[in-house]
């Protein structure tokens, strides 16, 4: 489950304009290997729609794009980071959150095929008790772990 902060975008909400209570890929990833630099990377190497800028084809275009690259920062540079285990922290950490954006989009699939096939609902029912229950186990973790130390002994 993502952590969730109350950020507000700006001063006001202004119409028109996205405000989140949760806090963003980049800046998670960026708590998590600390400068902005390897988080773009990361971000352009394995989902790069979600970087700020768009268009971003090459590592040239990414190093351009953004002014936290130096001159010294190659491409070989930033593959080395991929073995520092923060890095890797991160890769995995957005690898699972797109993992489960895909994960709901077959949900919807096998929902939508499971209204006129009978062979596709018995594998609609498969699937949703076993993406559900990932949430059942969250959901008995979070109550666990709110109980007080002092209640437990």
């Amino acid at each position: 489950m993502a952590n969730k902060k109350k950020k507000v975008m700006g001063t006001g909400a202004a119409i028109g304009k996205h405000t989140s209570q949760e806090e963003s890929v980049l800046s998670h990833i960026i708590g998590l290997v600390h400068t902005q630099t390897k988080a773009y990377y990361i971000i352009w190497r394995y989902a790069p729609e979600l970087l700020p800028k768009q268009d971003i084809k090459t590592f040239d275009d990414l190093k351009n794009s953004y002014k936290t690259f130096t001159a010294g920062i190659t491409q070989q540079t930033c593959e080395n980071w991929l073995m520092e285990e923060n890095v890797q922290t991160a890769v995995k950490w957005l690898l699972k959150r797109e993992n489960q954006k895909h994960m709901i989009e077959l949900y919807n699939i096998y929902f939508e095929r499971a209204k006129d096939d009978t062979n596709a609902f018995k594998a609609f029912v498969d699937f949703s008790n076993q993406f559900f229950a990932d949430d059942k186990k969250s959901d008995i973790l979070d109550i666990v772990q709110n109980i007080p130390d002092e209640a437990l002994e």
